[in-house]
C-alpha cells in the first residue's frame, strides 16, 4: 500500500435495548508515512472508535458491520484487522510493534501497580528479542527521547509519583518503544494546562518528523490541528463531513458543520478590544476577601508521627471578587487554583491567612474563625461545579435526587418543595423537567454539566465556584455552557470564580484574571489589559502557548521560535 493505514467504509452499530446505534456510519481515510492526519469532531462523532479499529479493541458491545481496515506491516505485507482475532497473535504483533497508542488519560492508562521502567521493558518484551539489559537501556533512551527530567530516576518510579505532563510524557515514550510506523493520538492534550500542551505538541511533532512517522490526531481542539496536521478529517454523528488540507478546511471549509464549529472557536481579545462585560452591574462589594491566604501540606512524619517536610502549596494570596463579578483564576497544575477553591469552600483549612465573606443580606463572616454548625449552615451560600459531572454525580440518584441533595443536607425535609425546587432548576439550566426521574448515564456531557450547574444553584448561592468546568467539553457545548452561565449569572446575581488552564475561554468570560504560579499569585489584572498588556513574565509565557486557531499564524510563531533558538544557540 501507498498509505501505512486504510479505513475503507467503515460502519460499526451498537444494539441497545432503545434500539440500533449508527456509531460509525462509512467512514474512510487513509495516512501515508511522515502525515499527520487531525480528525476533529464532538463527542459521540465515532473519532475514538474509528481509531480503536485500527488496533482492532473496540468495545465487545461493538458490532462491525461493513468496511476493512487495512495496516502495512513492517515486511511490507497488508493485514486487514478486522479479520484477525482480537487476542490473536497477528493483532498483538500490530499494537505496539507496528501501530502506538496514546490515550487522552495517562493516568488510568498507566498500571499503577509497575514502574514506568517495567511498562516500557513488557512492551519491549513482547514485541522484540532484546535481552533485560538491552530492554532497560531502551527505556532509558526513549525516557530521554521524550524529554523526562533524570530518566534513569524516572525508571523506577510509578504513574502516582508524576505530573500529568510527564505521565504523558512516559505514555508516548511507551507508544515509540518498538518504533511504530504510526501513532494514534486519542485527546492527549485535552486535560493538560497551556504550556504543558505545548510542551507536548512540540514532542510529537518533532518525534513525527524525526522518524517519518504518520499520526492520527483525534481532538475537537482546532487550535491544536493548526498548530500539528497536514490534512484535516471533520467528523459529525458517525462520518466524515469534510476532509481536505489544513489550510483549505481553515479558509475555505465547504461543510456547514465545519463552518459551524470554526465559527464557535474562542479566540483571544485583539488589541484595543473592549473587555467582557458584567450582566449584573458591580456592586464594588467584594463578595470574597482573601488575605494573605497561606496552606502546607504535610509530606512525610517522622517516627513518632510528627510533620517533618511541608509543601507550600499556596503561598500568601490575596484577592477580592466583587459581587456580580466573573473572576478568572488561571495558572498550571500544581499552581494552587484548586487549593485556592478548595480554602474557600472550606474543604481545607488554611494554615495562616483570613478569607472573609459578605453574604446576601449584607452580613460580614470570617470564614477562618468559624466552626461547627456555623460554618455548615454558611456554606449553602458556596457551591462547587467540577470538570467531570459524570464523576462527581452519583450514578445511583435520580436527577431529581442529585439537585434537591444540598436543600436536603441543609435539613429540609418536604418532598414536595424539593421537587418543585429541582423542576424550576433544571428548567432554568434548559433541560425538561420529563428529565427529573433520568439518571445521569442517560444524558450528554453537555446535559450532565447543566444538571451539575442547577445542583449548585440549589441553595441560592453567593458564589460559585467553577473547577475546570468547561475545559473537557467540545467547543459548541462550552460555548453554550458558557452562555448559559452567563444567563443565569445576570438572572441571579450570582458571582464566579472561574478556575481554568484555558486562556482562549477565560478571555471571553472573566472580567479580571488572576495568575498563580507555584503557590504565588504573580499577577492580578483586567482582562483586557492581561491579553495587551502582561506584566509578569509568567504571563507572557503562557500567552505564547496557546495554540492558535489559525495555520499561517501557527507557522509564523513556529518560525519566531526556531530562529529565537537559532540566535540565542549561535550566541
Amino acid at each position: 500500500m501507498e498509505n501505512i493505514v486504510e479505513i475503507e467504509d467503515l460502519r460499526i452499530e451498537f444494539h441497545l435495548r432503545d434500539g440500533i446505534v449508527n456509531a460509525v456510519n462509512g467512514v474512510t481515510l487513509a495516512v501515508k508515512p511522515g502525515e499527520v492526519l487531525g480528525v476533529v469532531g464532538e463527542s459521540g462523532s465515532g473519532k475514538s472508535l474509528s481509531a480503536r479499529a485500527i488496533m482492532n479493541l473496540l468495545p465487545r458491545t461493538a458490532k462491525v458491520t461493513s468496511g476493512r481496515v487495512c495496516v502495512q506491516r513492517k515486511d511490507g505485507s497488508v493485514l486487514d484487522v478486522l479479520k484477525q482475532g482480537r487476542e490473536s497473535r497477528a493483532m498483538r504483533e500490530i499494537r505496539g510493534g507496528q501501530v502506538g497508542m496514546v490515550f487522552q488519560e495517562p493516568m488510568t492508562a498507566l498500571s499503577p501497580m509497575h514502574s514506568i521502567g517495567r511498562q516500557i521493558t513488557t512492551t519491549l518484551s513482547l514485541h522484540t528479542d532484546l535481552s533485560r539489559t538491552a530492554q532497560r537501556d531502551r527505556a532509558l533512551e526513549l525516557l530521554d527521547l521524550v524529554l523526562l527530567p533524570d530518566p534513569r530516576a524516572m525508571l523506577d518510579k510509578y504513574a502516582h509519583q508524576l505530573s500529568g505532563g510527564m505521565r504523558q510524557r512516559a505514555m508516548i515514550a511507551m507508544a515509540l518503544s518498538c518504533n511504530p510506523a504510526l501513532l494514534l493520538a486519542d485527546e492527549p492534550t485535552t486535560a493538560l494546562d497551556v504550556t504543558t500542551e505545548a510542551q507536548i505538541l512540540e514532542l510529537i511533532r518533532g518525534l513525527q518528523e524525526k522518524f517519518r512517522m504518520g499520526v492520527i490526531f483525534i481532538t475537537h481542539n482546532f487550535g491544536v490541528v493548526a498548530e500539528l496536521a497536514d490534512r484535516v478529517a471533520v467528523m459529525r454523528t458517525g462520518e466524515v463531513v469534510e476532509e481536505a488540507g489544513l489550510e483549505e478546511v481553515f479558509y475555505a471549509p465547504r461543510h456547514a458543520y465545519t463552518q459551524r464549529l470554526l465559527s464557535l472557536i474562542p479566540r483571544l481579545p485583539k488589541a484595543g478590544a473592549a473587555p467582557p462585560k458584567p450582566e449584573p452591574p458591580l456592586s464594588q462589594e467584594p463578595v470574597i476577601d482573601l488575605r494573605g491566604l497561606t496552606k502546607d501540606f504535610t509530606v512525610s512524619k517522622d517516627w513518632l508521627g510528627r510533620p517533618r517536610d511541608k509543601l507550600r502549596a499556596v503561598d500568601d494570596v490575596s484577592f477580592q471578587i466583587d459581587r456580580g463579578e466573573t473572576f478568572g483564576l488561571l495558572g498550571e497544575s500544581g499552581s494552587g487554583k484548586s487549593t485556592v477553591a478548595r480554602c474557600i469552600l472550606g474543604a481545607y483549612a488554611p494554615t495562616e491567612g483570613s478569607i472573609h465573606f459578605r453574604d446576601r443580606d449584607n452580613r460580614k463572616h470570617v470564614l477562618t474563625e468559624l466552626r461547627g454548625e456555623r460554618l455548615r449552615r454558611l456554606r449553602q451560600h458556596f457551591q462547587m461545579v467540577f470538570q467531570d459531572p459524570y464523576s462527581s454525580l452519583n450514578p445511583r440518584m435520580t436527577v431529581e435526587q442529585l439537585i434537591g441533595e444540598p436543600l436536603v443536607n441543609q435539613g429540609e425535609t418536604d418532598a414536595r418543595l424539593i421537587r418543585s425546587r429541582a423542576a424550576e432548576l433544571l428548567e432554568q439550566v434548559g433541560l425538561s423537567t420529563a428529565m427529573l426521574s433520568r439518571y445521569p448515564h442517560a444524558f450528554s456531557g453537555g446535559q450532565r454539566q447543566r444538571v451539575s450547574i442547577a445542583r449548585a444553584l440549589c441553595t441560592n448561592p453567593s458564589l460559585v465556584v467553577l473547577d475546570e468546568s468547561v475545559s473537557a467539553l467540545d467547543v459548541s457545548i462550552a460555548a453554550q455552557i458558557i452562555d448559559l452561565l452567563r444567563d443565569l449569572q445576570a438572572r441571579l446575581k450570582l458571582t464566579y470564580l472561574f478556575i481554568t488552564h484555558d486562556l482562549s475561554m477565560i478571555a471571553n468570560f472573566a472580567n479580571r484574571i488572576g495568575v498563580m504560579q507555584r503557590g504565588r499569585m504573580v499577577e492580578i489584572s483586567e482582562t483586557q489589559r492581561f491579553f495587551s498588556e502582561p506584566r509578569h513574565p509568567y504571563s507572557e509565557a503562557l500567552l505564547h502557548a496557546v495554540p492558535i486557531p489559525d495555520p499561517r499564524l501557527a507557522r509564523e510563531r513556529r518560525r519566531a521560535k526556531l530562529a529565537s533558538f537559532r540566535h540565542s544557540a549561535a550566541s
